[in-house]
């Protein structure tokens, strides 16, 4: 007589195969989620930037090292998504602190706006943002003076990468222009990242 129902061993067996459809549904998941974010934080980055190249003839009134989030706020220049109540703070997508401010007033630097992105804590995906932000400002050579990516060690070593835009003169210290970053240069660049804290910093000369 034939039994009825499943063994154990067909049971366990099905269940095996559900949670292998699960880890795989879960893991195709959170990639197109990445993806999405990296999406996200170039349009956050364009927006930025277009305000920035659109009132930029403004900046000249603001005090060396004066935040410009509140004029930006004022003028419905930021995305909602990265602002907090109550504060002149900013936030993009991956929850990294982004700085927008006239220049310090050593020597010339206040004559330039510094759009900030800051990873700190998300080791394993610094690599791919550090990318994608690089190519984000990357279109911008022809507003930009500059882009630094500046990653800090955990035994605070500094190291400090720099591209020129249109606005560099070509002295020898302006040699590499943002045009040149091309893939490698991106990998190159941002393997700094993968374990340290890192900044990367646009300037736009006023």
């Amino acid at each position: 007589m034939q039994e009825k129902g499943r063994s154990m061993v067909e049971m366990l067996g099905v269940l095996a195969i559900i949670g292998v459809l699960s880890v795989g549904a879960m893991t195709g998941y959170s990639k197109a989620m990445f993806k999405y974010k990296l999406n996200k934080q170039t349009e956050q980055i364009n927006q930025i930037m277009m305000a920035l190249v659109e009132y930029k003839s403004t900046f000249s009134d603001f005090a060396p090292g004066e935040n410009i989030v509140p004029l930006f706020k004022k003028l419905n220049a930021l995305p909602p998504e990265m602002q907090i109540p109550n504060s002149d703070l900013l936030y993009d997508v991956f929850n990294n602190w982004v700085g927008l401010s006239r220049g310090s007033a050593t020597g010339s630097q206040s004559s330039y706006i510094y759009f900030n992105v800051h990873m700190t804590g998300m080791a394993d995906s610094n690599h791919d943002i550090c990318r994608n932000v690089l190519e984000s400002f990357k279109g911008y050579a022809a507003e930009l003076y500059a882009i630094g990516v500046n990653s800090t060690t955990s035994e605070d070593i500094n190291q400090q990468d720099w591209y020129y835009g249109s606005q560099a003169s070509n002295t020898l210290g302006h040699a590499r222009k943002i045009h040149m970053l091309d893939i490698q240069a991106m990998q190159t660049v941002c393997e700094k990242c993968d374990s340290n804290n890192c900044a990367i910093y646009a300037f736009m000369r006023i």
